[in-house]
């Protein structure tokens, strides 16, 4: 039947019409954000809602790996459900509850700290997780919304429980993640794609979001490349953390943001404690040994900066999370490059000088059991590190990353004992690494790697020195 010239023109415009809409309803969607009075109502808006930037722009962000990224964020307490002051006495325990035999200095102190630690009116929690891979429902951006306490994202309407209930609802998503994770190892495997290890990591003090992917990818894609050099194959499956790392804004420029920078660094500091005690320390210590048991994947922990400081004290707080695991295989390799955190932390019965001790507690050796730990560790420091110069001054830290971490462990002989020192050459020698990787394994130390040749400054862990390291490492400290 032929249409008259009118009808023509009515479908016409019915079509488009049509076409327009779905255009907009398009456009709509990938223009969607989290809502701006959510964000306020739970006190993640303005400079700080760079903490869920992924949710409002995931796909110009991609990661070179699969696997996931858990994006912790900062509320008051009783704002997203969190009962109570001090710590989460429902997954932790504390120090003076727990059966670790330590002298009652180190006791009293390492109370002390966690007190310290947890002890804030705004609370860590899980506010979103985003997935990445092959197998997503989006093939094309490879990434997924596995879990959002905001109502809308990118990914368009998610049907979240109230705000009030955040905290909790955080911790649901974090521990079904485990199935996930092994569902996704399986799925590699029975494609013929498996991958080779679990990479948890970190990013430091002063990384917003999209610079914590940004270097993920680095690392692991110079890492690849290391590792194809030498035959073998690195494809991990990669639990990178995001955290609010940082006060003020982004300009470099700005007197008072760099201010801020500078004054948060004790906050920061307590922060990334906090997250090591909690989400971190239920990740490393509860999830990842169920995953590592079910697949036969090895661990590997990479952290930066205090993302280290986050990584370790999760690797040393196993005793305080009721949940916990014993591991059947071996433990994890644990990198740390540039570590924000004291050499003393390794120091038994250490207390700070007066007038120190009298104004903030020490920390009483948190770290001192590392040869009963079951895993190997690997730390860096370069003379290049300048960053936080007044930590030292400020908190009587010595930053292992740096010369003054390095002249204490050097000149202390009880830490001196603790450590197997190497020193990399200029030309990045890896093969250097060998013998004490050897001595590492057979006597529990950490490995202690002069990294000055490589490593040009505190953030300078993203170029492929760093990437061959990292490799060395795993293949050295790896089962």
């Amino acid at each position: 039947m032929m249409l008259t010239n009118s009808a023509r023109r009515w479908v016409a415009k019915s079509l488009g019409v049509a076409a327009a809409a779905l255009v907009l309803a398009q456009c709509s969607q990938i223009n969607s954000h989290v809502p701006a009075p959510e964000e306020k109502a739970i006190g993640t808006s303005g400079a700080i809602a760079r903490y869920h930037a992924l949710l409002n722009t995931p796909f110009t962000h991609p990661m070179v790996a699969d696997g996931y990224i858990i994006g912790i964020e900062k509320s008051p307490r009783a704002t997203i459900g969190f009962a109570g002051d001090g710590a989460d006495t429902t997954r932790l325990i504390a120090p003076a509850q727990s059966a670790l035999p330590l002298h009652p200095r180190d006791l009293a102190q390492q109370q002390g700290s966690f007190d310290a630690a947890l002890d804030d009116p705004k609370v860590m929690f899980v506010s979103h997780i985003l997935r990445y891979g092959s197998a997503t429902k989006n093939p094309a951006a490879k990434v997924d919304l596995a879990y959002s306490a905001y109502s809308q994202t990118a990914f368009g309407p998610y049907p979240a429980a109230p705000l009030s209930q955040a905290y909790e609802t955080g911790w649901a998503a974090l521990e079904g993640l485990q199935e996930q994770i092994i569902d996704d190892v399986e799925r590699a495997k029975a494609q013929n794609d498996p991958y080779t290890h679990l990479l948890f990591a970190s990013m430091g003090w002063n990384n917003y979001q999209f610079e914590s992917v940004a270097r993920y990818n680095a690392i692991v894609q110079h890492t690849q490349r290391a590792a194809q050099s030498q035959g073998a194959d690195f494809k991990p499956l990669v639990i990178g953390l995001t955290w609010p790392s940082v006060w003020g804004g982004t300009s470099a420029f700005d007197l008072a943001n760099r201010a801020a920078h500078i004054g948060s660094y004790t906050v920061k500091a307590r922060d990334a404690d906090e997250i090591g005690y909690g989400i971190a320390n239920y990740i490393l210590n509860a999830s990842l040994p169920r995953i590592e048991a079910e697949t036969g994947l090895p661990t590997v922990l990479l952290g930066h900066s205090m993302g280290a400081r986050i990584l370790t004290r999760a690797y040393f707080s196993a005793d305080l999370l009721k949940d916990n695991t014993p591991r059947t295989g071996s433990g994890p390799t644990v990198i740390s490059l540039q570590a924000a955190l004291s050499a003393n932390r390794f120091l038994p019965e250490y207390q700070l000088v007066p007038p120190f001790r009298w104004l903030i507690s020490g920390e009483g050796g948190p770290y001192q059991n590392n040869a009963g730990q079951s895993g190997l560790m690997a730390m860096t420091w370069s003379t290049h590190d300048t960053a936080n110069p007044v930590a030292r001054f400020a908190t009587g830290a010595r930053h292992v990353g740096g010369k003054a971490g390095a002249k204490r462990i050097a000149k202390e002989p009880k830490l001196a004992k603790m450590f197997e020192t190497v020193a990399l050459t200029r030309t990045g020698d890896m093969s250097e690494l060998s013998g004490p990787c050897e001595t590492v394994r057979q006597n529990r130390k950490v490995l202690y790697v002069n990294a000055s040749g490589i490593i040009a400054s505190h953030g300078d862990i993203a170029n492929p020195e760093v990437g061959k390291l990292v490799w060395e490492l795993v293949s050295c400290l790896g089962p």
